[in-house]
């Protein structure tokens, strides 16, 4: 913060010699307070999603009517379906080289137990919701996305919402959400039903990552393939959907499931 306003007062007085300042930031409340524009990147490279023009003078209150406004806005649109989703009402399902987000099981948890109960209670304002869940927007977008895919929320116009089946994850008891957490994960994640089903079809139940990274680097560079297919791991030991050896890299069934 201190740095921030270090910068905001050398614009301000004219002190930079430069038009303009481009920065990069993951925090929305920071890119309000200090921007006199905001441009929203889509996921795929090189396209803008969404232009938001700031006309409120500087120095800006955090708390301020208006800020908060700009902030719900830029949530809004951070999590606005594309326009063609919009206009069919059809969520296409990912393919399996998809880019996993990059959250954990436990941040997962977290937000929806957080979501489920008071003051919330399975609905919440995303900036709300964000301040009581003490994470950055960083880790909060993927997990959000994350919540939405495998259908346990619905994320909307900076609004977030339990499914049916989220309240259900979130009332059950620790094996029962491994469970559906399986369940939904081989029906949503096509990269995680891919593994499952090669691993049924091999006789030793067990299958190098190699062949899986290959795959992902067909549209991903090499270390988001990793990344994705670590992603996919965690979610998939969690959901007791196969396991994995860290010493030989290796993709098994689960025991039970070998037996």
């Amino acid at each position: 913060e201190t740095l921030r306003n270090e910068i905001l007062d050398l614009w301000d007085c004219n002190r930079i010699p430069t038009k303009g300042i481009l920065i990069v930031s993951h925090n929305i409340e920071e890119a309000v307070m200090m921007a006199d524009r905001i441009i929203i990147l889509s996921s795929g490279p090189g396209r803008i999603r969404s232009e938001v023009k700031i006309a409120l003078p500087r120095p800006r209150t955090a708390d301020s009517a208006e800020v908060r406004a700009l902030i719900d806005e830029v949530y809004g649109l951070m999590t606005m379906r594309p326009l063609q989703e919009a206009r069919t009402g059809a969520v296409p399902a990912p393919r399996p080289d998809y880019r996993l987000p990059e959250t954990d099981v436990s941040h997962i948890e977290g937000v929806l137990d957080l979501l489920a109960g008071a003051p919330f209670n399975g609905h919440a304002d995303l900036p709300q919701l964000a301040e009581e869940a003490e994470l950055s927007d960083e880790e909060l977008f993927p997990t959000y996305e994350a919540i939405g895919l495998l259908g346990l929320a619905q994320v909307e116009k900076g609004d977030i919402t339990l499914t049916p089946l989220g309240r259900h994850y979130v009332e059950a008891e620790h094996t029962l959400r491994h469970q559906i957490f399986g369940q939904q994960l081989l029906t949503h994640v096509p990269l995680a039903a891919r593994i499952r089903q090669r691993l049924e079809q091999e006789p030793t139940g067990t299958l190098a990552e190699e062949p899986f990274i290959e795959l992902l680097e067909e549209s991903l560079e090499a270390d988001e393939a990793k990344r994705a297919l670590e992603v996919a791991v965690e979610w998939g030991r969690y959901g007791e959907v196969y396991e994995y050896d860290f010493h030989t890299g290796r993709l098994k069934l689960p025991d039970r499931a070998a037996e």
